[in-house]
């Protein structure tokens, strides 16, 4: 089985040195494109991470938070102070003092991290 394997492949062996460096500038694109590549999130996810915030914001629990932002994918630890639904804005608590604001649009991602 391995040898079919090694055959198989065994054309890229006679790559080109320019040719090698060019599929693998394409490799690290696509993998680029996948981690910026917002999820489709369908209703039930959707409804667990809203039932995930609201419940960690009536206890004022340590959430997770992962966004999908310009720079990449970013995560953010804190305790949920409020949500805004008019502008669609949660605000969380952070280490360094300052709540910072998140799109809920921009939410990829959510978990509790007490676990009561």
């Amino acid at each position: 089985m391995s040898k079919k394997l090694n055959q198989q492949f065994g054309c890229s062996q006679m790559m080109l040195p320019e040719h090698r460096s060019t599929l693998q500038e394409h490799a690290a694109q696509n993998r680029w494109y996948e981690t910026m590549q917002r999820p489709v999130l369908d209703e039930q996810e959707q409804e667990r991470l809203q039932q995930v915030f609201e419940e960690a914001l009536a206890k004022k629990q340590n959430i997770t938070v992962t966004v999908l932002e310009e720079s990449g994918r970013n995560t953010y630890q804190g305790i949920p102070l409020r949500s805004d639904q008019a502008t669609a804005t949660i605000l969380l608590s952070s280490t360094s003092g300052k709540p910072r604001l998140i799109k809920a649009a921009d939410v990829v991602q959510l978990e509790k991290l007490d676990h009561r």
